[in-house]
């Protein structure tokens, strides 16, 4: 398995050129986006398993980003204020990992230092991943840590040269520096602007 998404990877970003201009941001050198997402009590770094358990529980996430490049591909770095939100309590017919989770109890305000890369782009669409650092304002059972790695996988379209739109899995994870190793995934839709 990890030998198939390394290729991919590594396929992709042969699509990808820095030098070609930045596809998050056109001629432009600014970024502010709003993500809001629906979460899934997955557990699993990608939530395609889990598609059918949404929790009620919602993110919020506003991010300014710069253009930046890694490693000769077009990048962008980004500071995220990210607002998640828990509604009652579900349980899955038994499947949730804690008995009849209850979602409020897992809201937090997260912080988070991120750079995503556009691995591959046309004139219109780009697709790429991400990494962060974040810190949440409360420890909860669930991740049993304040500090959390941030993942995501996107695909971008370019409406205009100042209005983007990003389909987001966005995975945040302990990185088993908790009791368990466990997560939050939301798959979202974002708006950006760039100015």
């Amino acid at each position: 398995m990890f030998r198939k998404v390394s290729f991919f990877i590594v396929l992709c970003a042969l699509g990808a050129n820095a030098q070609a201009g930045n596809p998050f941001f056109g001629e432009y050198k600014n970024q502010i986006m709003l993500t809001i997402g629906q979460g899934f009590d997955s557990g699993e770094l990608i939530a395609f398993k889990h598609l059918n358990h949404p929790a009620p529980y919602y993110m919020m996430n506003l991010q300014y980003s710069q253009p930046t490049t890694f490693f000769r591909l077009p990048a962008r770095q980004s500071i995220n204020a990210v607002k998640t939100l828990g509604f009652g309590r579900s349980n899955y017919g038994g499947g949730c990992r804690y008995y009849a989770c209850n979602w409020r109890d897992y809201e937090a305000e997260i912080f988070m230092l991120s750079q995503d890369v556009a691995l591959y782009n046309t004139e219109r669409w780009y697709f790429g991943t991400g990494m962060g650092l974040a810190v949440q304002g409360r420890q909860n059972e669930r991740e049993n840590t304040k500090f959390l790695i941030g993942f995501r996988l996107f695909a971008g379209y370019k409406m205009t040269e100042n209005w983007n739109l990003e389909l987001v899995m966005q995975h945040f994870s302990n990185g088993d520096t908790g009791t368990e190793n466990n997560s939050y995934d939301f798959w979202g839709l974002g708006v950006a602007y760039n100015f």
